[in-house]
């Protein structure tokens, strides 16, 4: 039985598709910039699977903006719940 995301992985999730969408960037795009499998950028968005920290900083890398970029906003979203 599948259990229901972590609600801290949903906030990063949303985050990282706000700012890809943001950028008209596709998920298979973003995997290649990032040199990892679009399906890991999906899971990553839906807030399904956890991602190892090198695989968060490539996709990072991979949307062109900085880690400091993406926790800002994430504590953001987070404050907003």
């Amino acid at each position: 039985m599948l259990r229901p995301p972590d609600e801290k992985l949903l906030v990063l999730g949303r985050t990282i598709r706000r700012m890809r969408r943001e950028r008209d960037l596709s998920q298979e795009a973003v995997a290649l910039a990032a040199g990892v499998h679009p399906n890991q950028v999906g899971r990553l968005e839906r807030g399904t699977g956890d991602v190892y920290t090198t695989t968060m900083l490539r996709i990072v890398a991979g949307l062109g903006v900085s880690l400091s970029d993406v926790a800002r906003e994430y504590d953001e979203r987070l404050a907003e719940r």
